[in-house]
């Protein structure tokens, strides 16, 4: 692959040097080593060793969008010193960035939130720094984050029309440059809602515990994405509900970060059976609501060995539903048979 890369990359190093100077002027303050003029062509693909079309587009309008945009090129593809350039190594996001962090003064770093991986669910590695078993199966950074783009302010979950329009303005009245005004007033005001909704975060959490391998593996329960939908709170939120928990809301509500989710075994966990009525009984949730009705398990298997009562219950509700509206509805049809056809005979007497 890399001979291919290479005369592909000597003819987009050529085009480069030929568009440098007409790089636009906005998207140079991002990529300083203009990098898009090369990855920002849509056909930029290549084959490799295993056989697979790898695309290396980037698309200039999401980029611009996402809550990257103020990251050049090179402050994550550190190992990229020319043009053109060989294989990327894998970007590591606990390096440090080349962005200043405002309120301390320093470089910017994901490093801090490591050290709440480590002591959450979905450590690799034990107590005591040793490899869990199957460690390749937990999660890694871009596992979970996909470069979301922003999202517009709200009340609640609610997007009111104009809100932003009237911030900026009022944000101009000190910061003459449009283009910090925008991304600081989206660095922020993202923030004061979820990036996703509970929909979105069911889909994400649901590409590991809905893996029927991978959840025999580690011992989890199955499919609780499908329980989660089966329930009130997931069938709102497949309906684009964003006032419903999410899967984050409960196993890391306010107060716990969400790097740092515990098992519901554990007994600091907001999903312990001791603190189930706490969790269900916050502000924003069923305030006042007593700790009994938080005993329903939200992720019951419809089973009959694990949870025989729901099982026979809902089959004797089926059942119960079918012999009910299943006659009426024959009933329903012969009379609407019988009203477009009046004169028809089935069957003639003798």
């Amino acid at each position: 692959m890399r001979p291919i890369l290479r005369r592909r990359g000597l003819a987009l190093a050529l085009a480069a040097l030929a568009l440098v100077a007409w790089a636009p002027p906005a998207r140079a303050s991002r990529d300083v080593g203009n990098c898009m003029v090369c990855h920002g062509n849509p056909g930029l693909a290549a084959v490799d060793d295993d056989g697979r079309l790898r695309f290396f587009y980037v698309d200039p309008e999401t980029y611009g969008r996402s809550v990257h945009t103020r990251v050049g090129c090179q402050g994550c593809h550190a190992d990229v010193d020319q043009v053109p350039h060989e294989e990327v190594q894998e970007v590591d996001c606990l390096r440090r960035c080349h962005i200043v962090e405002p309120a301390r003064q320093k470089d910017f770093s994901h490093a801090p939130v490591e050290d709440q991986l480590l002591l959450s669910v979905h450590a690799p590695v034990d107590a005591d720094g040793q490899p869990k078993e199957h460690a390749d199966d937990y999660p890694d950074c871009k596992d979970c984050h996909d470069n979301p783009l922003y999202r517009p302010i709200g009340v609640g979950a609610r997007a009111i029309p104009g809100v932003s329009t009237r911030a900026i303005e009022r944000c101009r009245a000190c910061h003459d440059s449009d283009e910090f005004v925008e991304t600081y007033y989206n660095h922020t005001t993202t923030r004061l809602r979820p990036s996703r909704s509970p929909r979105n975060i069911a889909e994400l959490c649901g590409r590991c515990h809905n893996d029927p391998e991978l959840g025999e593996r580690h011992g989890l329960v199955p499919q609780v994405v499908v329980s989660y939908e089966a329930t009130f709170h997931g069938k709102a939120a497949s309906y684009l509900d964003e006032s419903v928990p999410s899967c984050i809301d409960c196993h890391a509500p306010v107060g716990v970060p969400v790097h740092a989710m515990a098992s519901r075994a554990d007994s600091d966990s907001p999903t312990h059976p001791d603190n189930k009525g706490q969790l269900c009984g916050q502000e924003l949730c069923h305030p006042n609501v007593a700790a009994r009705a938080a005993e329903y398990d939200i992720h019951a298997e419809f089973r009959p060995d694990s949870n025989p009562v729901l099982f026979w219950f809902t089959v004797f509700f089926y059942c119960i539903a079918g012999g009910t509206l299943l006659p009426l509805c024959g009933l329903i049809l012969l009379d609407l048979l019988r009203r477009i056809f009046p004169h028809l005979v089935l069957v003639k007497r003798s």
